[in-house]
This record gives structure tokens, sequence and C-alpha cells, in this order.
């Protein structure tokens, strides 16, 4: 299922209620949520098991990060991958 599929798909359920505990729209957590699926969806199945879900690996970030956008985040990460100061 494509992410475009789950979100048609979970816009049948209320998403008009923001997440307990977030200022997060019904609607975008709705289409974070299947993006974030279609991501896992595209790992191949004998290696989902070994990966640690999403919200552990975000816990993990340091709590530094929490005043950068995740724009910000992920500019720096890409250019710590392209300088190999991070190995894939």
């Amino acid at each position: 299922m494509s992410g475009s599929q789950a979100v048609r798909m979970l816009s049948g359920k209320n998403v008009k209620a923001k997440p307990k505990g977030t200022s997060i729209d019904g609607k975008d957590a709705t289409e974070i949520i299947a993006g974030v699926q279609a991501m896992y969806e595209k790992i191949p199945a004998f290696i989902r098991p070994m990966l640690p879900a999403l919200p552990d690996i975000l816990r993990r970030i340091p709590s530094s990060a929490g005043k950068y956008t995740l724009n910000e985040i992920i500019q720096l990460l890409d250019e710590a991958y392209e300088t190999g100061r991070l190995k894939r």
C-alpha cells in the first residue's frame, strides 16, 4: 500500500481530533503516520524486525535537537552523510 493509499484509507476514520498530548492536526497526523508506514513497507520484510520503531529512534536523539526544526536536523544529517561524519 502506498502512502497516499494509506492516507485515503485512514481518512475515513476520525481525523478531526488532535492526537493526545500533541498540537498536531488530525489530518496532518494521518498523513505523517501513513508516510512513515509507507517508508517501513519499502524495507524488506526480513529486515524490519531488526529495526527499532521510529519513535524509539527519535527518542534517542539528544534533547539539544529540540530547539531546531525538523528540516534543520534533516539538513544537518544530510551534510554529515555527504562529508563522512555520519556513516550508513
